[in-house]
């Protein structure tokens, strides 16, 4: 699996638009429905004015390229006018992790 993370500036004062925005697309319903988008999550900053990030996983990087390549997320991103991202998305294999008081590897 591996695990992508999105770091987006939103315009200062529309903070709450964009999540309302961001919620009414569907943005991670669609990513599921288009791309086999396995979790995702969008973060609202503790400090005004430091970035929102989205954190998603994946079975295969091939599917999250799948979700960048589909012209839903396009239409999706045309209609974002008040967020952009900080720089292009990082992706990771997951080697570990620990969840429900177990740990777990990839």
């Amino acid at each position: 699996m591996i695990r992508t993370i999105i770091t987006l500036k939103v315009t200062p004062g529309r903070e709450r638009e964009f999540e309302e925005a961001f919620r009414a697309r569907g943005v991670l319903a669609l990513a599921k429905e288009v791309a086999r988008l396995r979790t995702g999550e969008l973060l609202r900053p503790l400090r005004a004015g430091d970035p929102y990030v989205v954190i998603a996983t994946w079975d295969s990087a091939a599917d999250y390229e799948v979700w960048v390549n589909s012209p839903l997320r396009g239409q999706v991103n045309s209609a974002a006018p008040i967020s952009e991202p900080v720089a292009p998305a990082d992706l990771f294999e997951i080697v570990e992790r620990f969840e429900d008081g177990r740990e777990r590897t990839g």
